[in-house]
């Protein structure tokens, strides 16, 4: 069996002004938001997708509310960064981790 591996050069993310620049590497995150919704304010836990442009890290994508619990989101971080988690798949990924 032959498996593709794509090259992190390949990858590219908008900058906002219509040119694309090249990301070295990604990584991901835990984002914490504040929700007010409820009788009693409480966090709820994402994922944030960053790559690396010119030696900064800029955020490619933002999944703010997965999880209320801090442990699974942070597994869900960690498991991405190991096995090198391509941006295109982020959200799927997250997608399937929640009905799995």
């Amino acid at each position: 069996m032959t498996e593709y591996v794509e090259k992190q050069e390949d990858w590219m993310a908008p900058n906002g002004w219509g040119q694309r620049l090249s990301v070295q590497g990604v990584r991901y995150q835990t984002v914490c938001s504040r929700r007010q919704d409820a009788p009693e304010a409480y966090c709820t836990y994402g994922l944030e997708c960053l790559g690396e442009c010119r030696g900064t890290w800029v955020q490619m994508d933002v999944i703010e509310d997965v999880s209320p619990s801090r442990e699974n989101v942070l597994f869900l971080a960690e498991r991405f960064n190991t096995l090198g988690l391509s941006p295109l798949h982020f959200r799927d990924a997250v997608l399937d981790s929640l009905n799995g």
